[in-house]
């Protein structure tokens, strides 16, 4: 029953425009949830996800202005935070699963990420102008896309350990438009 509860309350906000409120009271926490799709939902604040199991959770193109990394659903791996209005810095020091993070087109002067690595990152079209990450060895990175960043130069980039991780990198973008 719970997971037709869930199933419905995922039609209901992929189905209605006017839904600009996220109810948490309608999730079971109990259910691990494979896919949230809360974009396009006109929200100014991000919702408390922290008692929820999702493994992707897409809350872009909305009007949300701070990130809080406390508030990520647990067993997160895939996130999707592109075109809000995300400013100053996004840091993650707790999270320890992703895979995959977009906060593309925001407004974010830095970006840290302390446990692991990201394999597939794209923080294009931001005012970026630090990045910090560990680099591991024996962990390949797959994309970084940090392109049309015009105050991000690539001294800043090092503190990612730029020459090896560019080494496991298979797409790379740093380009900015003319």
């Amino acid at each position: 029953m719970n997971k037709i509860i869930v199933l419905l309350l995922l039609f209901q906000l992929s189905s209605c425009k006017t839904y600009t409120k996220f109810n948490s009271n309608e999730l079971s926490q109990s259910d691990t949830i494979y896919y949230l799709d809360l974009s396009n939902r006109n929200l100014k604040t991000q919702p408390d996800l922290s008692k929820f199991t999702i493994i992707e959770l897409n809350i872009s193109k909305n009007r949300i202005a701070t990130f809080d990394e406390n508030k990520l659903p647990k067993g997160i791996q895939k996130l999707n935070f592109s075109y809000n209005r995300i400013s100053k810095k996004v840091i993650f020091n707790n999270v320890r699963n992703l895979e995959s993070v977009n906060f593309s087109n925001n407004k974010i002067e830095s970006f840290y990420y302390t446990n692991g690595i990201v394999k597939n990152l794209n923080l294009s079209n931001n005012k970026l102008v630090s990045i910090q990450m560990p680099l591991y060895d024996d962990v390949r990175a797959d994309t970084l896309n940090v392109a049309n960043n015009k105050q991000l130069k690539t001294s800043k980039i090092n503190n990612i350990g730029f020459p090896r991780f560019y080494k496991t990198l298979i797409n790379y973008s740093i380009s900015t438009k003319n």
